[in-house]
C-alpha cells in the first residue's frame, strides 16, 4: 500500500510538471516517453521478441512525431479521424467484454490486439498534445488526467471496502460494482467543486457533466479491456515499471479510452473555453 502511495505521489509531481512547466514541445516530449514505454509493454504482452518491440516503438514514435507536427500546424483534420476511429473501436470492445468468454478465440491472434492498440496509443498520446495547445489547455490535460485518476482511486477504495459485487468475474474478478459506484461518486464530486468553481452557463454545466460521466465509463471500459488481454497473455500487470502498480500500462489503461472521447467532445462542444 506504500509503495503505491508513493508512486502515485510521485507520477502527479511529474505529471504535473510536464502539463505547467513554459517549455515550448516539452510535455509532447514527455508524452512521447510515456507512449515508448507503454508501446514496448503492449508489444512484450503480445509476444514480440526484444528487437521487435524496439522496432515497434520507433515506428510509433516516428507516426507520433508527424502527429505532433500537424497538431502544431493547425491540421486537426488528421487528429479527428484517429480519434474518432478510437473511440468507435472501444465502444466496438463493450459487445465483447459483455459476452466474454463467448468471444475468447478473437484475443487469441496477439498481431490484431498489438495493431489496434497502436492506434488507441497514438490517439491518446496526439490528443493530449492538442488539449495541450488549446486555451486553458494545462487544466484540460489535467481534467481529463484527474478524473481518470480519481475514478481509478475511488474505485480502489470503494472495492477494497465494500466490494461485494464481481463487475466481469471472468475478465477482472478484483473489480466490483461498488469499485464502479465509488469511482463514478467521486467524479461526481469533482464534477460538482468544478462547477461551483467555475463560472458556466446551465448549458455547459451540463455539457461538463456528460463529459465527465462520458470519460469515466469509457475509462472502466478501457481498465477491463487492458485486463482481458493480460488474461490472454498469461500476465498478471503489464509489467513492474510503477512499484504497487504494475506497468505503465496498468496505469494509462483508463485514459487511453477516455481521451478520445474528451477530446472529440472538445472539438465540437469547447465546454470549457
Amino acid at each position: 500500500m506504500m509503495a503505491r502511495l508513493v508512486t502515485g505521489v510521485i507520477s502527479g509531481i511529474v505529471f504535473l510538471t510536464a502539463v505547467f512547466v513554459p517549455v515550448p514541445g516539452f510535455f509532447a516530449v514527455m508524452v512521447g516517453l510515456v507512449l515508448s514505454l507503454a508501446a514496448r509493454e503492449l508489444a512484450e504482452l503480445s509476444g514480440c521478441g526484444q528487437k521487435f518491440q524496439a522496432l515497434y516503438v520507433l515506428i510509433l514514435l516516428i507516426i507520433y512525431s508527424l502527429l505532433c507536427f500537424l497538431v502544431g500546424s493547425e491540421n486537426e483534420n488528421v487528429l479527428l479521424i484517429l480519434t474518432s476511429i478510437a473511440l468507435m473501436l472501444w465502444l466496438l470492445a463493450i459487445p465483447l467484454l459483455v459476452i466474454y468468454p463467448k468471444c475468447q478465440s478473437l484475443f487469441q491472434y496477439q498481431w490484431p490486439v498489438l495493431l489496434l492498440g497502436s492506434v488507441l496509443l497514438l490517439a491518446t498520446a496526439a490528443g493530449l498534445v492538442w488539449l495541450k495547445s488549446l486555451p486553458n489547455g494545462e487544466w484540460r490535460v489535467t481534467l481529463i488526467v484527474g478524473l481518470v485518476a480519481v475514478a481509478d482511486t475511488c474505485a480502489y477504495i470503494a472495492g477494497k471496502k465494500y466490494g461485494r459485487h464481481k463487475l466481469a468475474g471472468d475478465i477482472s474478478p478484483a473489480k466490483t460494482i461498488e469499485g464502479v459506484i465509488g469511482g463514478v461518486f467521486g467524479n461526481l464530486v469533482l464534477t460538482a467543486i468544478l462547477l461551483l468553481i467555475m463560472d458556466l452557463s446551465a448549458t455547459s454545466s451540463l455539457l461538463l457533466l456528460a463529459l465527465m460521466m462520458g470519460a469515466n465509463l469509457l475509462s472502466i471500459v478501457g481498465d477491463l479491456t487492458e485486463s482481458l488481454i493480460k488474461r490472454h497473455s498469461g500476465v498478471k500487470d503489464s509489467g513492474d515499471i510503477l512499484p504497487g502498480h504494475g506497468g505503465l500500462l496498468d496505469r494509462v489503461d483508463g485514459l487511453l479510452a477516455a481521451t478520445p472521447f474528451f477530446v472529440l467532445s472538445t472539438f465540437l462542444f469547447y465546454p470549457l473555453s
